[in-house]
């Protein structure tokens, strides 16, 4: 299958999930997050505001913020640019239609990175491979990203193997409802 053909295959399961499935298979994969090391060490956590009935990431964020650590979303903008959030009111509608942080929020200061970020995908290969929306945005972001890296997915976004291109970046786990992928 094409890039295309998986995500529209995908994407449909995807939709087809109802409100209330959405939310138990996501309290579980983040509940599941909480308790790995890679997450009680963490002291900056980039995370995502959820679209197409992608995992949510709440409960994470109000984890975070009990734990005391430093949150960040994206924004995107000439690309992916990371900016501290410590509210939900912190976050409005921006072009795509994903919540994103208000102006005037704080970005990620010049050399400093994020310990933790967690990618939403459509798919995930067996390798570690994540399927985005085709746009590039978070490839080009990890092409620079040392820190951990996390895809949140619900085990039938797993798949065996997705087409790869040379700018496609492999990341270091992906958590489903099932289990911990590590790459």
């Amino acid at each position: 299958m094409t890039k295309d053909q998986l995500r529209k295959k995908i994407l449909e399961e995807r939709l087809a999930l109802s409100l209330e499935r959405v939310h138990s298979l996501s309290l579980t994969i983040q509940e599941k997050i909480v308790l790995l090391p890679l997450w009680k060490k963490a002291q900056r956590v980039g995370l995502y505001s959820p679209v197409k009935n992608e995992v949510e990431t709440r409960f994470l964020f109000t984890k975070a913020l009990e734990e005391a650590k430093n949150v960040y979303f994206p924004r995107v903008e000439q690309g992916v640019q990371y900016y501290e959030v410590n509210d939900p009111a912190d976050l409005q509608k921006g072009a795509w239609g994903v919540l994103e942080p208000k102006h005037g929020c704080v970005t990620l200061p010049p050399n400093t990175r994020l310990d933790l970020v967690i990618i939403p995908g459509i798919g995930f290969s067996s390798q570690g491979f994540r399927l985005g929306y085709g746009r590039g945005f978070y490839d080009r972001f990890l092409t620079s990203f040392t820190g951990a890296t996390m895809g949140l997915a619900y085990e039938f976004q797993m798949i065996p193997s997705i087409p790869i291109d040379l700018w496609d970046c492999r990341l270091q786990y992906v958590m489903t409802e099932k289990k911990e992928y590590v790459f």
